[in-house]
């Protein structure tokens, strides 16, 4: 099993990214600040539902939402524009195959009937839609999104939601780059490598490496 293609929208400084891999291993090259370890945590927050190793839903801050697409948000509302609140969408297109049958469906933005993952960071409208309304109506004094009333969508291209406890896929990002000492790096990664991979599952392993 190997990931096929990655479509991220409005997540840190990705825009707009469609990228089509490799089955067996893809290499990142690129600037920094270009984007290349964003799209690594993008993938493992589809995949996990995490960020800095923590369940993503009390790590939501205005700063995961790009900051281009907030700005134009923004001055939209305060020209009377009436816009969308800014929503951040990762999908994983998965490799065809018999074991991956229940994330198949056409539960993404190509409407392509495919074996996958959706993950989005949207306005609750269901149960924030009045307080939404009221923080928008302050024109004057908008300066970011509301995350507060915002909440994560995890579902397979099926359209059934994921929990946590039930993950179809095994992942972890690995990134000792921060690590100075040899002996630290080796041991954060043997930590994650018994913490977070189930040999009894399917698994995709994502490292980051920078020199």
């Amino acid at each position: 099993m190997s990931i096929e293609r990655v479509i991220v929208k409005n997540y840190r400084t990705l825009k707009d990214v469609d990228i089509e891999l490799n089955p067996d291993l893809n290499i990142i090259v690129g600037d920094n600040e270009a984007g290349k370890s964003t799209l690594l945590e993008a993938i493992n927050l589809a995949l996990n539902c995490q960020l800095n190793r923590r369940p993503a839903l009390y790590e939501l801050h205005p700063f995961l939402f790009n900051v281009q697409t907030v700005a134009r948000f923004i001055a939209g509302l305060k020209n009377g524009e009436n816009l969308a609140p800014p929503k951040v969408l990762i999908e994983l297109f998965l490799t065809d195959d018999d074991g991956l049958a229940p994330l198949k469906g056409t539960n993404n933005s190509l409407g392509k009937n495919a074996c996958g993952i959706s993950l989005s960071i949207e306005l609750d409208f269901e149960n924030f839609a009045d307080e939404y309304k009221e923080y928008i109506e302050d024109r004057d004094n908008l300066n970011s999104i509301p995350v507060e009333y915002y909440h994560i969508v995890w579902d397979t291209f099926a359209g059934n939601p994921i929990r946590a406890q039930g993950k179809p896929i095994s992942c972890t990002l690995i990134d000792p780059s921060a690590i100075t000492n040899n002996y630290g790096a080796h041991k954060y990664v043997m930590e994650i490598v018994r913490d977070y991979l189930d040999k009894n599952r399917e698994s995709i392993w994502l490292f980051h490496i920078e020199k």
